[in-house]
C-alpha cells in the first residue's frame, strides 16, 4: 500500500474512533438521565408506600377505636353490610344474644326475632327486584330509617323486647353501605307497665263492684288532687269538683254545715271523719252518701293530706215503699239482707244471705239475730252496737258471724232502723256481703309488705316497727334487750360465681338453720341482701347477747349443701344493747352494724359488741370519702417511686409507683386509711386510671431526659378489672403517653386475680395483647389454684413481705418463700421479694434465685425528683446498694410501706 493511501486509511480509522467516542458519550449521558428518572420515580414509590401504610395503620386504629366505643354502649349495636348481612356487632350483642346455628358474621338479624315478626315483615314489604335476604333491612333501606318495638331471641331461649333503631349509611359517593341498628331492652319496662295496667284495671274494677268512690283532698291547698271513675257515677257527672269549697256545694244545704265540721273536727282531732249526707244531683234529685275518711300528718305531725271514700246509702234511707219497690233488688242482690221487726226477729231473707251464712230462710224466720253470733265478739261489742243503733238509726262495720256449719265467718255489715210516722222504729234492714277474700286478700298483702319475700322472715319494715315497739316497752318496764347484726362472709363471692339462685337458696337454707337453732322468742329478720338482725328481749344483760353470738357463728360454720355444692360461709356479727347503745331502734340498729363492720374489719367470722369509738370511725370514713372526691380535683394525689433492683448485682431495673395524698389540713393520709374507702364508693377507679396515667407520663419524661429505659410498675385494683374497661384505658394511656408498652408493668394482687378466675384471665390475656408485662402481687396470701395459675399470662410472682420479714431465720418463711420461688421459676416466671429490710435476707433470696428486690434495704420510696436524681446517680457504675441509705425516713420504720396500694 502506498503512503498516501496508508494515510487516507489512518485519517478514516481515526474520523471512525472519533464519531465512536462522541457516539459513546451521548450514550453515557443518556444513561445517566434515565438513572436519575429511574431512582426519582424509586422515592416517589417509596413515599407513596410509607403514605399507604399509614394511611392502612389509621384505618386499623379507627376501626380499633370503633369497637371500644360499640364496646362501652348498654344497648346492641349492629352494622349491617350492603345486603343486610351482620358485619360487625358490640360486646353487649355477644352477651346478650344467643348464635343461632353457627357464628353471628354474614348472617342476618331477622334470624333473632320470633316467626311471627319475620313473617309481618316480609308481608310488609313491597315487591322488590331483587332477592331480599332481611326484610328488615329492607324496611330500613326503603325509607332510609326505621324504629319499632321487636323481640330478640336471648342466650336463656327466652324473646325479649327490645327497641330498634336503624339509619341507612352512604359513602361520600352516595352508595349505600348497609345500616346500623341500636337495640334498646325494654323487656323490664314492658312488665312494669303491663303490671301498672293490670293493677289499675283491677283497683277499677274493685272500686266499680263495690260501688265505693275515693277521693284525696290536699289540705294546704284545698285542692282536690284525686277523684276516682266511681265518684262520677256516684254523683252523676262528669264534672267533678276541684277544690274543696266545690265538693261542699255538691251537699244538699242543710247537711253543708254537719259535714264541714265534722270534717274540720276530724283534721283537728286526727281522728276517722264519717258523716251521712244529701247529695244535690241535677234536676233537684237528692242522694243519701256516707263519707268516710282520714287525716294524713307529714313528719311533723301537720295535717297534709286527707283521703277518703264516698259510698252512695240512699238505699239504706228508704222506707218500707221503697223496700216494695226494691224486691226485685233484694231477690238477685249479691250482698246478704236480712229485714227484722222492731225486737230484732228475723221476717226475711233473701237468697244471698243463705248462700253466704248456709241458712234456710225455714232455719231462721221468727228466731232472733243473736243465732249468728260467734265467740269472736264480747258482750260490750253488742251493747255498743245496740247503742248506736238506737240513737243514730245505723250502724256499719266488720263483725264475725257464725255460719251453719259452726265456722265463724267475716261480714261488712249496714243496719239501719226503718221508722214508722211516729218516729218509732219498725224494722232494722241489715245488709252484708262476705269479706273472706278481702280478709285473705288483705293478709296476702300484709305478708308481702311485712315479710321477705325469699326467706319468709320479717323484713326490714316490720323489724323496725317490732324492734320500736320493744324498745318502749323495755323503757317502761326497766328490762334489757341486746340486738345482733349479722352478715354472711364470703357470700357475695358464691353469689357472683355460682349465681343468683344459688345465691337466694343459700340464703333461704341460713334463714332456716337460724330458725332452728336459735331460742323461741328471738326475732329473726332479713334487712336485705346477705343481712340478717336478731333481737332479744328481756335479757339479763351483755352475756345474753355473747352466747347467742357465739352460737350463731357455729351454726353457720357448718357447710351448707346447696344444689350438690358444699358452700362454707360463716358470719360477722355485731351487737349493740339497750339501753346503754342507744334508746331507739334506728340508733340500736345503726350501733349494732358499726360493730359488724368492724368484726369484718378484724379478720370475720367473729363478734363484737358496740363502742362509741366506731361511731368516730364511721364518721372519719366518711369525712374521709367526702374529702377524697375533692383530692383528684384540687391536685391532693401525687406518686412516690421505690426502686427494684437486680439481686445479683444490684443494678437498678425499674421503679414501683406508690399513690400518696397530702390532705390540705391533715398532713399526708396513710393509703391504708384511703384506699379500702375508695374501694369500696368505686372512687379507686378514677384513682387508679389518675395513677396509671401520672406514672406512664413521669417514665416517658424520665425517658426522654435521657436516663435510661425505666421499667415503672403501677398497682391495679381488682375493682378496676371488675368495673371498667381497664384493657381499653391501658391501651389509651400508652397512645396517649407514648410510653412504649414493654417498660409498664402492672401488678394485681392475687386475690383478685383468683376471684372470677376465668373472667380475670381474659381480662389479663387483653392486658398482654396491649404489650405490657403482668405481676402477681403479695403472692403467697391468697389462695391461688395451680390449675389457673400455669393459664395465667403473667411474667412475674412478687413474694408478699408478710414471708421475707422473718427470713432467714423462720423456718415456715422460708419454706414457703423457698418454694414460691421453685414455682415462679417452674412456671418460667420471674420472682420478685418486696420489704427487703436486712443484708441477710437478700443474700437468702439471692441464694434460693430470687431475680428481683425491693425494700428498704435499697431504697425508701422517693418522690419524682428524689427519683429523678437516683436515675442521673445511677448512671455510675457502682451497684444500688453502696449509693443510697439503708434507712427510711425520719419518723418511719423500715418495711413502713403499706399493703394497700392503688
Amino acid at each position: 500500500m502506498s503512503e498516501d493511501a496508508l494515510t487516507q486509511e489512518v485519517e478514516r480509522l481515526r474520523a471512525e474512533v472519533e464519531s465512536l467516542r462522541l457516539a459513546n458519550a451521548a450514550i453515557q449521558e443518556q444513561m445517566s438521565l434515565d438513572a436519575a428518572q429511574t431512582d426519582e420515580m424509586l422515592r416517589t414509590m417509596e413515599l407513596q408506600a410509607e403514605a399507604l401504610q399509614e394511611a392502612n395503620q389509621r384505618q386499623a386504629n379507627l376501626a380499633t377505636f370503633t369497637q371500644r366505643v360499640m364496646d362501652t354502649s348498654s344497648a346492641l349495636l349492629i352494622v349491617l353490610g350492603p345486603e343486610g348481612r351482620i358485619g360487625q356487632v358490640n360486646r353487649r350483642f355477644s352477651v346478650d344474644l344467643c348464635a343461632p346455628e353457627g357464628e353471628i358474621a354474614e348472617r342476618v338479624l331477622d334470624e333473632w326475632l320470633p316467626p311471627e315478626e319475620r313473617r309481618r315483615l316480609e308481608q310488609s314489604l313491597p315487591r322488590l327486584p331483587w332477592p331480599a335476604h332481611s326484610p328488615l333491612f329492607e324496611r330500613v333501606r326503603g325509607s332510609g330509617s326505621y324504629a319499632a318495638e321487636h323481640r330478640l331471641l336471648a342466650k336463656d331461649g327466652q324473646y325479649r323486647f327490645y327497641w330498634l333503631e336503624a339509619t341507612l349509611q352512604h359513602d361520600p359517593k352516595g352508595k349505600e353501605e348497609g345500616a346500623v341498628v341500636c337495640a334498646t331492652d325494654i323487656t323490664a319496662i314492658k312488665k312494669q307497665h303491663d303490671a301498672l295496667l293490670d293493677s289499675e284495671r283491677e283497683l277499677r274494677e274493685a272500686q266499680r263492684i263495690a260501688q265505693i268512690g275515693r277521693w284525696e283532698v290536699d289540705l294546704t291547698t284545698n285542692e282536690v288532687i284525686y277523684r276516682s271513675e266511681e265518684m262520677a257515677h256516684i254523683c252523676e257527672t262528669s264534672a267533678l269538683p276541684r277544690r274543696y269549697d266545690d265538693c261542699l256545694a255538691i251537699i244538699h244545704p242543710e247537711d253543708r254545715q254537719a259535714v264541714d265540721e265534722a270534717f274540720q273536727a276530724s283534721i283537728r282531732d286526727r281522728r276517722l271523719f264519717n258523716a251521712s249526707c244529701r247529695l244535690r244531683l241535677s234536676g233537684g234529685r237528692i242522694k243519701w252518701a256516707q263519707l268516710r275518711g282520714v287525716t294524713l300528718c307529714d313528719e311533723n305531725g301537720r295535717p297534709v293530706r286527707a283521703n277518703g271514700t264516698l259510698q252512695d246509702v240512699t238505699a239504706q234511707r228508704q222506707t218500707d215503699e221503697q223496700l216494695s219497690l226494691a224486691a226485685s233488688v233484694f231477690e238477685t242482690s249479691l250482698n246478704g239482707v236480712v229485714i227484722t221487726d222492731a225486737e230484732a226477729r228475723i221476717i226475711k231473707v233473701n237468697p244471698a244471705f243463705s248462700r253466704i251464712l248456709g241458712y234456710a230462710p225455714d232455719d231462721v224466720i221468727g228466731k232472733r239475730t243473736n243465732i249468728f253470733r260467734s265467740k269472736r265478739h264480747s258482750a260490750a261489742f253488742f251493747k255498743q252496737l245496740w247503742s248506736k243503733l238506737k240513737s243514730e238509726g245505723e250502724w256499719h262495720g266488720e263483725i264475725w258471724d257464725r255460719r251453719k256449719d259452726g265456722d265463724s265467718i267475716p261480714l261488712w255489715q249496714n243496719i239501719s232502723a226503718v221508722r214508722g210516722g211516729d218516729g218509732s222504729v219498725k224494722n232494722y234492714i241489715s245488709v252484708f256481703y262476705d269479706l273472706t277474700e278481702q280478709k285473705r286478700s288483705a293478709a296476702h298483702i300484709h305478708h308481702l309488705a311485712y315479710y321477705d319475700s325469699l326467706t319468709d322472715l320479717p323484713n326490714r319494715q316490720l323489724f323496725n316497727e317490732r324492734c320500736e315497739q320493744a324498745t318502749k316497752l323495755a323503757h317502761r318496764t326497766g328490762r334489757k334487750m341486746c340486738l345482733l347484726f349479722l352478715d354472711l362472709d364470703r357470700f357475695k363471692y358464691i353469689n357472683d360465681s355460682l349465681g343468683h339462685p344459688i345465691g337466694d337458696e343459700l340464703l333461704r337454707a341460713v334463714a332456716r338453720r337460724l330458725m332452728q337453732n336459735l331460742r323461741q322468742g328471738a326475732m329473726i329478720a332479713r334487712l336485705g341482701g346477705d343481712e340478717f338482725v336478731v333481737l332479744l328481749q328481756n335479757t339479763q344483760g351483755p352475756e345474753d347477747g355473747q352466747e347467742v353470738a357465739h352460737k350463731i357463728i357455729a351454726v353457720l360454720s357448718s357447710p351448707f349443701i346447696v344444689q350438690g355444692h358444699r358452700l362454707e360461709v360463716g358470719a360477722s356479727i355485731g351487737l349493740s344493747c339497750y339501753p346503754g347503745d342507744g334508746e331507739d331502734s334506728a340508733t340500736l340498729i345503726k350501733n349494732a352494724d358499726l360493730a359488724m363492720y368492724q368484726a369484718k374489719e378484724e379478720g370475720r367470722g367473729k363478734y363484737l359488741f358496740y363502742r362509741s369509738h366506731l361511731t368516730d370511725q364511721a364518721q372519719e370514713r366518711q369525712f374521709l370519702e367526702g374529702e377524697l372526691r375533692k383530692a383528684l380535683e384540687q391536685g391532693e394525689l401525687f406518686l412516690n417511686y421505690q426502686p427494684q433492683v437486680d439481686l445479683a448485682d444490684g443494678r437498678l431495673v425499674g421503679s414501683e409507683a406508690l399513690l400518696r395524698w397530702r390532705h390540705p389540713e391533715r398532713g399526708i393520709i396513710p393509703p391504708d386509711k384511703f384506699i379500702p374507702i375508695a374501694e369500696e364508693t368505686s372512687l379507686i377507679t378514677q384513682l387508679g386510671e389518675w395513677a396509671l396515667r401520672a406514672a406512664c407520663r413521669q417514665a416517658m419524661e424520665w425517658m426522654r431526659k435521657g436516663l435510661g429505659l425505666h421499667r415503672i410498675a403501677v398497682n391495679i385494683s381488682g375493682v378496676q378489672i371488675e368495673r371498667s374497661d381497664l384493657v381499653g384505658l391501658v391501651a389509651d394511656v400508652l397512645v396517649e403517653t407514648g410510653l412504649p408498652s414493654k417498660f409498664l408493668e402492672l401488678e394485681i394482687t392475687e386475690t383478685y386475680v383468683m376471684r372470677q378466675a376465668q373472667k380475670n384471665v381474659k381480662v389479663l390475656d387483653g392486658l398482654r395483647s396491649c404489650g405490657v408485662s403482668l405481676a402477681i402481687d403479695d403472692f403467697g396470701t391468697g389462695q391461688s389454684s395451680l390449675a389457673y395459675l400455669k393459664r395465667l399470662p403473667v411474667n412475674k410472682l412478687k413474694i408478699d413481705r408478710s414471708f421475707v420479714s422473718d427470713l432467714p431465720s423462720g423456718e415456715n418463711e422460708a419454706a414457703i418463700t423457698r418454694a414460691i420461688v421453685a414455682l415462679g421459676h417452674s412456671l418460667h416466671l420471674k420472682v420478685l421479694a418486696e420489704g427487703i429490710e436486712t443484708a441477710a435476707q437478700a443474700e437468702f433470696l439471692k441464694g434460693l434465685g430470687c431475680e428481683e428486690a425491693q425494700g428498704f434495704l435499697f431504697s425508701r420510696p422517693l418522690d419524682a425528683a428524689g427519683m429523678e436524681a437516683l436515675l442521673t446517680q445511677h448512671g455510675a457504675p457502682a451497684p444500688l446498694t453502696q449509693l443510697l441509705p439503708r434507712t427510711g425516713p425520719a419518723g418511719e420504720k423500715p418495711g413502713g410501706r403499706h399493703r394497700r396500694r392503688a
